[in-house]
């Protein structure tokens, strides 16, 4: 079954990586001429990483962590200093 689909291959060799890490055997799967055509739109574009019905679920639950799992005040970015802050403040 198709848990991730990206236009990109690395993408999909990471999140193949990430599963197998976790004991659920995955394997990236393209259409065939992908990269010689240089087509990176539509089904021809596709790269999709696959896994067995039976690790669908658990696959998930690793992709798309449940963010009501996350500590209290990780959702907001008030912690976050952006470029331009950073500068200003090494300007003064």
């Amino acid at each position: 079954m198709i848990v991730y689909v990206t236009p990109h291959l690395t993408d999909a060799q990471i999140v193949v990586g990430r599963l197998q890490h976790e004991g659920i055997p995955a394997f990236v799967d393209h259409m065939a001429g992908r990269g010689a055509f240089g087509i990176t739109i539509g089904t021809w574009g596709e790269v999709r990483v696959l896994v067995h019905p039976n690790d669908y679920e658990v696959a998930l639950d690793i992709l798309e962590p449940d963010i009501d799992a996350l500590p209290e005040g990780d959702e907001d970015d008030d912690n976050i200093i952006y470029y331009d802050d950073w500068k200003k403040e090494d300007d003064e």
